[in-house]
């Protein structure tokens, strides 16, 4: 099975740039600087971050706790003249030099309080912060790559960081920046089941939430996992914007593309629920990551679809994964059976690429409904960026077409009111 998630794992080290490489004891505190809500971290041997709720972008700091310093955007020819190759935070003005603005307090009891400076001739500011946690991030990050993916159905392109749990015990910082409040959009329902999209207005990126399904419990099930979901690229893009006090390249302190992010509902029914990310992440590197990222959510159980439970969709290897025999060909009489006539010059480009061939390898699966009419979507997701015009939906099969490889289970899933193929009711 391909491995879908080699760009998300690129992006660790972006999420922990403005912190020290060595792991030690970091303390957490909340409160308030002037009239604005901040959140700061620092280490136990000096320097850390912060940064206030309202943008949620960090500014790395530097020093003892007693006297740390801020970073300064890297702006202007001096400073992007001094930062250019060595792509780390700068406290120190490079044409007046001038240090950041200064945090000057001690802690007691708990509570870092001081006066924030400027510089020369400002006005201080108090500040006054309670402590929140205090955590080791190497004893709090959750597993490796290959045990988180382990527990992901096959069919599903989720990567590894798209399902960490960010709580405040494993994460305190992300998690507090994570909690701001969301805008709501248009509720969508179909009987019994719907959903909205909610929107981070500091990333301006909007991700679907389940409103109503029969079962309450689903609901919770399921908003957890599409929470963590809007979380992570959340966090994904307020990491991109932090870029602005550590790194020199064109897409520096930008929302790395992610504002532009295309999340879908392609298919909600009681039982199934179908998304997909789509989109052209670029936050620094050689090429943008251009990607189509489907998954499907089981709504009877309130996870992630295991496939098989319908169809024999996927064979255990000693790899991990690949599509079954009956799968590859059902969609190869589909493909010979599909009118391969006029073609608009993308489909030519693509066929050019060989796309079909990139199968059983790139392959994902989502569901869709176009016009009442409900089908199994075979997709490209997860190819190099070479390969990048194959990305996205190839063909469709229609319910009953699946007919010859669904089990027995799969009609409580497929037909939940009738049971019977090819009777489906919106």
């Amino acid at each position: 099975m391909r491995k879908a998630f080699r760009f998300i794992m690129a992006l660790a080290p972006l999420l922990w740039a403005t912190t020290p490489a060595m792991a030690e004891l970091r303390t957490v505190y909340q409160g308030t600087l002037g009239t604005n809500e901040v959140v700061l971290e620092v280490n136990a041997s000096g320097a850390g971050r912060y940064f206030y709720r309202r943008h949620g972008v960090d500014i790395p700091l530097s020093g003892p706790v007693s006297a740390l310093v801020e970073a300064l955007p890297i702006q202007g020819e001096a400073m992007y003249r001094k930062a250019q190759g060595g792509n780390t935070p700068l406290f120190e003005d490079a044409q007046t030099r001038q240090p950041g603005p200064t945090w000057r307090g001690q802690v007691v009891n708990g509570t870092f309080a001081g006066r924030w400076s400027q510089g020369p001739g400002s006005k201080d500011v108090p500040f006054e912060l309670r402590q929140v946690r205090q955590y080791d991030p190497e004893k709090t990050r959750s597993g490796t790559a290959e045990s988180v993916t382990r527990r992901i159905s096959p069919g599903n392109t989720t990567g590894v960081a798209s399902d960490e749990t960010v709580s405040i015990e494993t994460a305190p910082y992300d998690y507090l920046k994570l909690q701001t409040p969301l805008k709501r959009g248009t509720e969508h329902v179909s009987a019994a089941v719907g959903w909205r999209m909610v929107v981070d207005p500091r990333t301006r990126l909007s991700y679907p939430r389940l409103t109503r399904h029969p079962d309450a419990r689903v609901v919770e099930k399921v908003n957890a996992i599409l929470e963590r979901r809007h979380w992570q690229l959340n966090l994904a893009a307020l990491e991109c914007r932090a870029t602005l006090y550590t790194e020199t390249h064109p897409a520096a302190g930008s929302l790395g593309n992610y504002d532009e992010e295309s999340v879908r509902v392609t298919f909600l029914s009681p039982t199934l629920m179908s998304v997909v990310e789509s989109g052209s992440a670029d936050c620094g590197g050689a090429h943008p990551h251009n990607h189509y990222e489907p998954y499907t959510l089981d709504l009877i159980r309130g996870e992630y679809l295991d496939f098989n439970r319908l169809f024999r969709a996927f064979a255990k290897t000693p790899e991990g994964f690949e599509p079954s025999d009956a799968l590859m060909a059902l969609i190869g009489k589909k493909l010979k059976a599909q009118a391969r006539g006029a073609r608009s010059a993308a489909s030519a480009e693509a066929q050019d690429t060989r796309c079909d061939d990139l199968w059983p390898q790139y392959l994902a699966l989502h569901f869709d409904r176009n016009r009442g009419r409900d089908a199994l979507v075979v997709a490209v997701s997860g190819v190099p960026h070479v390969m990048g015009v194959c990305l996205g939906a190839t063909l469709a099969l229609p319910f009953p077409a699946l007919k010859p490889i669904l089990k027995p289970s799969a009609d409580a899933y497929l037909f939940p009111e009738t049971g019977k193929p090819g009777t489906t009711k919106d």
